[in-house]
């Protein structure tokens, strides 16, 4: 009998081998006892904040700058502690920054909102598992007849809020030499902790005039909590993350009235109480926006591993900063130490020399569950082959390999 024109026994046979030979390539090169070592022999000869003053200064530095989007949860369980351990108890917050610090190089920290704080401040109820992501139990806002219930949020007096505050002051005073900065979430993807994401969709068709209310609500909680942080601490880095946004959620239409007017109204108040722009990520598909995002004044955009760096730099890359897009899961989670370390290379190549700079990090947050391998694996990536990076031009590392 045959198949493909190959007789059956034969084709069963050469899979065989196949199947072992390939299994051979996919050996690792590196194995985890060889990074350490060669870890050990690299050389840092920068803190992050010297490194990023001087790579926007258009200097070379010592390496690339690096970022991990490592939510609490998955950084808390890189570190043997649960999501509940982390959210309640300060000295295991305090002893994780300590070991981002020490172990990844990582000196800076993040105090912010998630995506559903604000929606929790505004008086939706939250569901906390002891080691999981946190979700939406019950939206305060099913129906727009009570959104004049709703009050703007006092970071100093909500229940919410206030604690989150006391805490950024007791980390700072316990890191005063580790920078801070602080995050909020998307306009809409805050509305949708506030309000059900299937009757926000809806509203874009049957009640857009209450949704821009409601967005605009957003957006003055937001800016409040900027200038509470301003207040207590002085200029400080921003972000924020607007996964509803993507194109896989809501149309181009949708964006234009929903999304950008409030983005852009994020942006400049942001610039007004800070100083400077803020970053932003958003999942999933945003080509179609790349160019919006960048007219609204966005300083740095993180890009999701489903699209191509090296379209961005080409698209837009001489008016926004790009970050990322090393997979997530794909590689950070389940790859080895090699695909880890290929997947840098490949970022830094499509992506280094973007005129308004690069910033190395995974394509969207690490999840539950990453192995410590492989976050090493990626800094080992980033300050070899990102070694003499320039804004505008291809880090030295990468060239010469």
């Amino acid at each position: 009998m045959y198949m493909y024109g190959i007789p059956v026994g034969e084709e069963q046979r050469l899979r065989c081998f196949y199947s072992a030979f390939f299994n051979i390539i996919r050996e690792e090169v590196i194995n985890y006892t060889q990074l350490k070592t060669l870890m050990g022999e690299q050389k840092v000869e920068m803190t992050a904040a010297e490194r990023i003053k001087a790579y926007n200064e258009g200097k070379e530095v010592d390496h690339i700058p690096y970022t991990l989007q490592a939510p609490d949860p998955a950084m808390a369980d890189i570190f043997g502690f649960t999501t509940s351990q982390f959210a309640k108890d300060f000295e295991v917050k305090s002893e994780v920054i300590r070991r981002r610090k020490e172990e990844f190089g990582l000196d800076s920290f993040n105090v912010g909102l998630g995506l559903r704080t604000i929606g929790v401040a505004l008086g939706s109820k939250l569901g906390v598992p002891e080691h999981g992501i946190d979700y939406i139990e019950h939206h305060v806002l099913q129906d727009y007849a009570d959104f004049d219930k709703l009050e703007v949020t006092d970071p100093y007096k909500n229940p919410v809020l206030a604690p989150i505050l006391e805490n950024a002051k007791r980390l700072k005073e316990r890191f005063p030499d580790v920078s801070m900065t602080t995050s909020v979430a998307g306009p809409i993807s805050t509305a949708i902790a506030v309000r059900p994401v299937e009757k926000v969709l809806r509203d874009t068709r049957k009640n857009p005039e209450m949704l821009h209310k409601l967005l605009d609500l957003t957006v003055v909680c937001s800016l409040k909590w900027f200038e509470a942080f301003y207040h207590e601490f002085g200029s400080v880095g921003t972000n924020f993350s607007d996964p509803v946004t993507c194109m896989d959620v809501i149309s181009k239409k949708q964006f234009d009235e929903f999304s950008l007017p409030y983005i852009k109204k994020l942006i400049d108040g942001t610039e007004k109480i800070m100083g400077s722009r803020p970053g932003a990520h958003i999942c999933g598909k945003t080509s179609p926006i790349w160019s919006d995002l960048a007219d609204a004044g966005l300083f740095s955009f993180s890009i999701d591993n489903c699209e191509d760096l090296e379209v961005a730099k080409r698209e837009v890359g001489d008016r926004m900063r790009f970050a990322g897009n090393v997979p997530p899961i794909e590689v950070m989670k389940d790859g080895s130490i090699d695909d880890v370390i290929e997947a840098c290379k490949d970022c830094l190549r499509k992506c280094g020399d973007n005129p308004k700079g690069y910033i190395l990090n995974t394509g969207c947050q690490l999840p539950i569950g990453t192995p410590k391998r492989n976050v090493e694996a990626f800094i080992y990536a980033a300050r070899k082959y990102g070694r003499g990076a320039q804004l505008g031009k291809l880090p030295r590392g990468i060239l010469e390999d």
